[in-house]
């Protein structure tokens, strides 16, 4: 069982080791399924009419899956400290942030099903930003937001860091609401609500460093994006090879995928020997089909920010 105390989560969990890579899918498919075997087989542990001998396998099988999920955990930390890092600015402490988005991972851990069609990662994402903000609404704060006003509150907060990293000046909160999708006036509302309450009697550190800390480094490879664009791109591809050979064509062309640019229906009817109107057809006959594919509709949750 993976024990977390408040104090350094990830050194507790790792000691020395250093992080482990991320895994393919064959091997967090292999790790799902021994971990899905581990909770059967402890919901049949309860059973009163089992054998000696049946009753060890079983545990010894609750242990395997157990391991298996310590190790989906282990092998995705890099993601918690990535979302993590993007909610620096918030009141709770990173230490804090870690913890919760850890909790958030064994989650991840526990429900994955692999028979969805979307990759472990993916999945992970989506319950570490929930525990982390769920976290930050209930406990990083004196006076709690609601949920939604915290997640958009720390969007603007990363924002605004990402531009003062840029251009050396705090930016205009005029800036900083249409990078976020909001109006100026609700930026400013949501900044006001989530300015600190501070001790009239709390000293001031001359020499406080926090501000440059918070700012992030763009240069570092972020694993979050990383894991969602490969998810992205496998379900995609998976998608267009149950379409029509031409149809899965005639997408790849029109909107660029696989790597090639986008073309202009002109270009793609000249090619196929077609009017441009029936190439259209075929385009949005195409993306009917791809719309009502289950592993499609699922990805709508894990994009949410």
């Amino acid at each position: 069982m993976m024990m977390m105390t408040s104090s350094n989560p990830l050194r507790n969990i790792l000691g020395e080791r250093p992080l482990p890579p991320l895994l393919t899918h064959a091997e967090e498919i292999a790790l799902a399924n021994r971990v899905s075997a581990g909770q059967s087989a402890e919901q049949r542990l309860h059973r009163r009419s089992l054998t000696p001998r049946r009753r060890q396998a079983l545990c010894s099988q609750v242990a395997d899956g157990q391991a298996a999920r310590e190790a989906l955990v282990l092998h995705n930390l890099p993601l918690v400290l990535s979302i993590a890092g993007r909610f620096r600015h918030s009141e709770l402490g990173y230490d804090d942030l870690i913890q919760e988005g850890i909790l958030g991972l064994l989650k991840a851990a526990d429900r994955y099903n692999p028979d969805r069609g979307t990759r472990f990662g993916t999945l992970a994402v989506w319950w570490i930003r929930q525990a982390i903000g769920r976290a930050i609404a209930n406990t990083g704060r004196t006076i709690r937001l609601p949920v939604n006003r915290a997640w958009k509150l720390s969007q603007l907060r990363r924002i605004t860091a990402q531009l003062a990293q840029q251009s050396g000046n705090e930016p205009k909160v005029a800036d900083v609401a249409e990078l976020a999708g909001v109006t100026a006036e609700a930026a400013t509302g949501l900044l006001r609500d989530g300015q600190s309450v501070v001790s009239l009697d709390a000293p001031v550190d001359p020499d406080d460093r926090a501000a440059l800390e918070r700012i992030a480094d763009t240069t570092v490879a972020d694993p979050e994006s990383a894991v969602l664009t490969r998810s992205l791109q496998q379900v995609l591809e998976e998608s267009l090879a149950n379409l029509d050979e031409r149809e899965a064509q005639i997408l790849r062309m029109r909107f660029g995928l696989g790597g090639g640019e986008a073309r202009p229906l002109r270009a793609i009817a000249a090619e196929w020997r077609m009017s441009p109107e029936g190439v259209r057809q075929i385009s949005e006959r195409a993306m009917t089909h791809l719309r009502a594919m289950p592993t499609v509709r699922d990805l709508s949750i894990y994009l949410e920010e």
